[in-house]
């Protein structure tokens, strides 16, 4: 199963205090067409309006709650040009570029916005993950020790989750189910961290473990249906196949589309 990496997305920085002057609104910024018309318009409209650099973000973070990255990537690259003293704004930037895998720009924009301020938590957490995805796993590593050294860092069981990871790409099991333990503690626990536990209790032989886990995952996660298919395998795994029939025919109910269903119907098929 893919392994899901936590990234922040924070929209809690007042623009106000941030927006440059119409005398800064004209600089040349990254992936600006310098002397463009459209970009002459959003300066104009930047004058006229300071806080049109928020409606951007606005308009960027509802295209990315649709999906629609690579055109939240524009308005927030245009939200730069207005504001470029705004830190969120590149955090937001940093997003969009790491789920359209543009690794390298998605550092920089992250860069940018801890150099703005470099106590921005969010922007260093998703910094950490840039890394972890790229396989940069110690430098991810500093990164998440950073952020969980903010006692009043509201995300951090999602932290716990993402250095769990990086222990555990590196087969750091104990190390690794440390962490993930403690993204799994009540309320808001990580879902994920729950299959990644009961993944290294299979990998210790530890099936009555794993099984306990993953009816953890499901009373606390019902509609995730990633718990109903890891418990499926399971059960197969123990030869337990009339209690695993349940578990994967709801998988092909509930996700018919999806990688996890085509699984399923091929175990199924070979009971």
């Amino acid at each position: 199963m893919r392994r899901l990496i936590v990234f922040i997305a924070c929209l809690t920085i007042p623009l106000a205090t941030t927006c440059a002057s119409s005398g800064d609104a004209g600089d040349a910024q990254p992936g600006a067409s310098s002397g463009s018309s459209s970009g002459k318009k959003k300066k104009n409209e930047a004058v006229a309006d300071p806080l049109y650099a928020l409606t951007l973000m606005r308009q960027g973070s509802v295209l990315m709650q649709q999906g629609r990255v690579e055109q939240a990537l524009v308005q927030f690259r245009d939200a730069s040009l207005i504001a470029p003293g705004n830190a969120t704004i590149f955090n937001m930037i940093g997003l969009c570029e790491m789920r359209l895998g543009n690794f390298d720009a998605a550092l920089g924009a992250f860069d940018q916005a801890l150099r703005l301020i470099p106590g921005f938590t969010d922007a260093r957490n998703n910094r950490g993950a840039t890394y972890l995805a790229m396989g940069q796993y110690h430098l991810a590593e500093v990164d998440f020790m950073a952020v969980l050294a903010d006692s009043t860092y509201p995300h951090r069981k999602q932290v716990y989750y993402n250095i769990g990871l990086s222990y555990l790409q590196r087969s750091q099991l104990g190390t690794a189910e440390e962490s993930f333990r403690k993204a799994i503690i009540l309320p808001s626990p990580v879902f994920e961290a729950y299959i990644r536990l009961a993944e290294i209790a299979q990998r210790h032989g530890n099936l009555d473990s794993a099984e306990d886990l993953l009816v953890e995952a499901r009373l606390n996660f019902p509609d995730r249906i990633e718990a109903f298919f890891e418990m499926g395998k399971l059960l197969l795994l123990q030869g337990r196949d009339d209690e695993a029939r349940p578990y994967l025919q709801k998988v092909i109910e509930d996700a018919p589309y999806s990688e996890s269903a085509d699984t399923a119907r091929s175990m199924l098929e070979a009971l």
